[in-house]
């Protein structure tokens, strides 16, 4: 059976695309699109994963550069595969309130000014650490929001609403920035 040139469309694309989950990692491998053509991009890309992991220096995939591309591209993919959650929220019994000093409460002002990037009806605050009146306000809002009770405290439940919007619209931001990069890339190639 002959080797079409869609196969080698998908062969190439699959050379570019575990080449670019391994610069996403390692900084001395440039970002390339996966585009299906063995382009001068993609050679430079190959030459420098060659280079970085010490085979000859060709700039074209033979079976050597194959099997260590594709075992980088592994781990890669469970370096970011099993990212472990942080959990700074002590338990379930706690409640954060005015007045409250902490990294815990740092990492809540972060959480609120992420999710007021998406929404005009959620004010910016202060990340300081410290539970004030701005802080309290922004999670009765929030609270109001989510349909919880508006207590201006945050318990468990409170908590993990806020988590799970920051973590939805943290992931839309880092999408966006990506799909900008690939953007930026493919009008400088065609420049």
């Amino acid at each position: 059976m002959a080797y079409t040139d869609e196969e080698k469309k998908e062969h190439i694309s699959e050379i570019q695309r575990y080449l670019r989950t391994i610069s996403q990692i390692n900084g001395n491998i440039p970002l390339i699109l996966p585009t299906g053509v063995y382009d001068d991009a993609t050679s430079e890309a190959v030459r420098a994963f060659q280079k970085e992991y010490g085979l000859p220096v060709t700039g074209t995939v033979d079976r050597a550069t194959w099997d260590l591309l594709f075992e980088a591209y592994l781990a890669a993919e469970e370096y970011f595969t099993e990212s472990a959650a942080i959990m700074p929220f002590p338990d379930c019994s706690y409640s954060i309130n005015e007045g409250t000093e902490s990294n815990t409460v740092f990492i809540l002002q972060a959480m609120l000014n992420t999710i007021a990037e998406f929404y005009a009806n959620v004010d910016s605050i202060d990340v300081n650490g410290v539970y004030g009146k701005n802080t309290t306000d922004a999670i009765k809002n929030m609270q109001t929001v989510t349909g919880e009770k508006c207590t201006g405290n945050v318990d468990y439940k409170t908590w993990n609403k806020l988590a799970r919007l920051y973590n939805y619209h943290a992931m839309l931001s880092a999408a966006e920035c990506e799909k900008k990069q690939a953007e930026k890339e493919e009008k400088s190639r065609s420049a």
